[in-house]
């Protein structure tokens, strides 16, 4: 299966289920863009609204049949992050889809970033520190579900936040093959990338992007669960 027809697929499998999303972040950057995923893109990125989570889980038995194994990032109770990883030989790529949550005006969800290592790899304790945190790595992409601000999962992984204007989400447009997009996506874009239209070099998310908050999603919400 190719990338653009596991795309393809998804969205297929989550219109026909009556789930509303939206294509999001490298996925859209890339249809606007190239009008296909990004070469050298490790995911695909959609999103939707938290309170149409329910809808999501009814259909992950049949992604789960596709031949995907599927795990849940949670933070505070919350889950945020529904990962879809292709246990399947061929090009398939993991498939991220992200849940926001309304704040006043803007919607938000969490970003977990893998901090990097302390030290340099001449020194053997790079290898002392690295060792017990790639374990940590390989069993958090096993487990079904993960509480990201829990030990160990907190040892390797800083937690952000993704704040976006609601109005971005409120409408979706068809777009490309007939899947949804953010109805301005076009400003949606200049506000995540800047100037989209041209590859920018040696861009890094979580420095670059502009929707992502340098801070834990409590510190300008308060509480979460609310």
């Amino acid at each position: 299966m190719s990338q653009n027809d596991e795309l393809k697929w998804i969205c297929d499998l989550l219109k026909n289920s009556g789930v509303d999303f939206w294509i999001d972040s490298g996925t859209l950057l890339g249809l606007a863009r190239e009008g296909k995923i990004m070469k050298g893109d490790h995911d695909i990125d959609l999103s939707m609204w938290s309170a149409n989570e329910a809808m999501l889980e009814k259909v992950l038995p049949a992604v789960k049949s596709r031949g995907y194994r599927v795990s849940v990032k949670n933070y505070r109770g919350l889950n945020f992050k529904y990962k879809l990883t292709p246990q399947f030989a061929g090009s398939a790529l993991e498939i991220d889809i992200s849940l926001f949550r309304r704040e006043n005006d803007y919607a938000w969800c969490p970003q977990i970033y893998c901090m990097p290592y302390p030290y340099s790899k001449r020194r053997p304790i790079y290898y002392l520190y690295g060792f017990p945190r790639r374990i940590i790595q390989e069993i958090f992409i096993r487990k079904n579900k993960v509480i990201v601000n829990n030990w160990p999962w907190s040892l390797s992984y800083k937690v952000y936040l993704v704040w976006v204007p609601s109005r971005f989400y409120e409408e979706t447009t068809l777009f490309y093959n007939h899947l949804p997009a953010p109805k301005d996506y076009e400003a949606y874009l200049r506000f995540r990338y800047g100037t989209w239209e041209v590859p920018q070099k040696d861009w890094f998310f979580i420095d670059d992007d502009g929707a992502i908050r340098h801070v834990s999603p409590e510190m300008i919400i308060g509480n979460l669960n609310r």
